[in-house]
């Protein structure tokens, strides 16, 4: 008769095994923890920069005023950009999204993060038929909850209806608003 052959692994090759996985883990969280605050920027700014970049040229199309904001329980331009965005033409310039204004567009951005608004006097962004800001330039700063500078992003409108990321001019690994001074959160 064949004697049967313990075919398995043993608890000394099993322990060695979750040793060099936990050692792997532990130097991969890091990096993943940094992919994912990275990732999490890039989308609310991409999605900010998107519905922006649509707003004006749907003004320029359409030769009409369009408007940029979340809006209150009365569909009025409201504060709390952490809300939806709302995209709709505003030819009336009431910043009030009524029965005759058309609703264009939506964005809800998620994620772990939260928008600080900026700008001169209002809490709305305007486009002219131009491509020109109808309202004040301004700039959005998404920050991480974690409230780490180094981690935030911007994206800054212009008078001319420009819009464009911060970058970190000066590599101290903190991007600098439109006056070169770094983000704060």
């Amino acid at each position: 008769m064949f004697a049967s052959k313990n075919s398995g692994f043993s608890l000394l090759e099993l322990m060695i095994v979750v040793v060099v996985a936990a050692i792997l883990m532990n130097t991969m969280l890091p990096s993943f923890t940094s992919f994912i605050n990275n990732q999490e920027r890039k989308s609310a700014l991409y999605g900010l920069m998107g519905i922006f970049a649509f707003a004006r040229e749907h003004a320029v199309m359409t030769g009409a005023l369009v408007t940029v904001c979340p809006l209150d329980t009365t569909n009025t331009c409201g504060t709390d950009w952490n809300a939806d965005i709302h995209v709709f033409l505003d030819p009336n310039n009431t910043r009030k999204l009524s029965a005759n204004e058309t609703l264009l567009r939506t964005i809800s951005l998620s994620g772990n993060g939260r928008l600080i608004v900026r700008s001169l006097h209002r809490s709305y962004f305007q486009f002219r038929p131009t491509g020109l800001t109808h309202s004040d330039l301004g700039n959005i700063t998404w920050c991480p909850k974690s409230r780490d500078a180094s981690l935030a992003g911007q994206i800054i409108i212009s008078i001319g209806g420009r819009v464009r990321i911060a970058r970190d001019t000066n590599n101290d690994g903190t991007p600098e608003d439109s006056r070169g001074r770094p983000l704060r959160c």
